[in-house]
């Protein structure tokens, strides 16, 4: 076939990697949909008047960014866009500890030398009192007793979820405990809502579980609650996916109103709810979640993760009454029990008050981090909670997300658009989310803050045309 790839590019980097990415935003864009396959290389490389080596080096670079795959005997092809957007993902490399890249791209709270050194600290008091179950247990499958019921008392305490340690399982953090809810009571083929723009992991489960994901409209305070009605008298969801605190990537929170006012539609509908509470430490006391208004119909998870050590796997799922039997098995299937060492930590901090105390800093380091964004984009439209792990921000009508996010990698910064966050083939917002806490050195960050301010008062640079 022959396609038109002039309108993609841009003139920044090797020509290579120009072809690759001009793919890339011809599939975004629809031009090239998936199942496409592309001309041979030597028919691409007379239309773009560069080499056949060129060429090649496109394509294979454009698989390794998981947008095409090359067939034996057969060409190249175009991938489905979910299937690039979790191949990128998954391929990214692992930070080298002196990168010059300031990582504004992934969901990180601050960790300081502070955090290491009670980590070390609080392994050494174990290893001198150490349970002898807490190595040698593979039972309960649920996670051994008494850390489930510091775990309740503190679910219940802090959180307001209800439920006592017979309806806590542990788990190997947030995703984990989203796999056993939803496998629980979602079958392959079965219909499931959620945000119009959610957490790219729960779209990666939806293909790995084979189940349907649908997305529903929402605003300032996440999603809207007639929306939601009408998706579940229409479309008759098996169960519904909603993050209330801090919806990932827009920081969407309900209020209570809200909150009430979702819940009601979802006792209506008798449907399943799972409720992806993560970021409820970073919000301050008081936001009461969905399950304690539906106690019969709604999973709640959440983790230490993002308050304390992003290793800290630590998660806790909160079932309803009469459901444990069903969720163990699956349990048990993917992982046995959760790591009973890294819940003998967790327990510790959660009784001395270490966790509460980390939280607390997060917050402040979080909101500190929050004041200096807003004071270096002053005059962009951002949208952010004063805690958040990130902010969400409007373009200038002169950029593309893409264009942005590629031109900011080139000047050392790592930023992420709304394309993985999407559950349906729409148009994307014209937004790029930028995380906070990935990067340590605070002068570092009000570096690359700025630069991104002055990137985005400029115009974008020209694209480029291949002779």
């Amino acid at each position: 076939m022959t396609i038109d790839l002039t309108p993609f590019l841009q003139d920044s980097g090797p020509k290579y990697l120009a072809i690759a990415r001009a793919l890339s935003e011809a599939i975004r864009q629809g031009e090239l949909a998936p199942g496409t396959r592309l001309p041979p290389h030597r028919r691409l490389a007379e239309t773009l008047g560069v080499s056949v080596q060129t060429v090649s080096r496109a394509y294979a670079q454009a698989e390794k960014m998981g947008l095409v795959q090359s067939r034996i005997g057969s060409g190249t092809w175009i991938n489905a866009l979910d299937d690039a957007r979790e191949s990128a993902y998954l391929r990214g490399q692992e930070p080298r500890q002196e990168s010059t890249l300031v990582d504004l791209s992934i969901a990180h709270p601050v960790c300081t030398p502070g955090h290491q050194l009670r980590f070390r600290e609080t392994l050494a008091s174990l290893a001198e009192q150490l349970r002898p179950e807490v190595i040698a247990a593979n039972r309960p499958i649920a996670g051994l007793l008494h850390q489930r019921e510091r775990a309740s008392d503190w679910l219940a305490e802090r959180l307001g979820v209800p439920g006592g340690p017979e309806d806590r399982v542990l788990c190997n953090g947030a995703a984990h405990g989203l796999m056993l809810a939803i496998s629980t009571v979602v079958q392959h083929g079965d219909l499931v809502l959620t945000e119009a723009l959610t957490d790219h992991g729960l779209i990666a489960l939806s293909r790995t579980l084979g189940f349907q994901l649908r997305g529903v409209a929402i605003d300032e305070r996440g999603v809207i609650p007639e929306a939601l009605d009408l998706a579940c008298r229409r479309l008759r969801p098996r169960a519904v996916c909603l993050t209330p605190t801090q919806l990932n990537p827009t920081g969407a929170t309900m209020d209570e109103a809200r909150r009430d006012a979702v819940a009601r539609v979802l006792d209506h509908h008798g449907v399943w709810l799972i409720e992806d509470d993560v970021h409820a430490l970073l919000e301050p006391p008081g936001l009461t979640p969905l399950a304690a208004r539906l106690p019969h119909l709604c999973f709640h998870v959440t983790s230490l993760t993002k308050v304390t050590l992003p290793g800290l796997r630590a998660g806790y799922l909160s079932v309803p009454r009469g459901q444990l039997h069903h969720t163990l098995p699956r349990m048990r299937a993917t992982t046995w029990m959760a790591t009973p060492l890294i819940f003998e930590l967790a327990d510790a901090w959660i009784a001395d008050g270490t966790l509460a105390q980390l939280a607390d800093e997060q917050r402040q380091r979080l909101n500190e981090r929050q004041r200096l964004a807003s004071r270096l984009l002053d005059g962009h439209d951002v949208s952010a909670r004063p805690s958040s792990l990130h902010l969400w921000l409007s373009l200038p009508a002169a950029w593309r997300p893409e264009e942005l996010q590629q031109q900011a990698e080139q000047e050392g910064m790592a930023v992420t658009t709304a394309t993985p966050f999407m559950v349906e083939q729409t148009p994307a917002p014209r937004r790029i989310r930028l995380s906070l806490g990935a990067e340590p050195d605070l002068e570092r960050l009000e570096g690359a803050l700025s630069r991104l301010a002055a990137l985005l008062d400029e115009a974008p640079p020209p694209m480029q045309i291949i002779y």
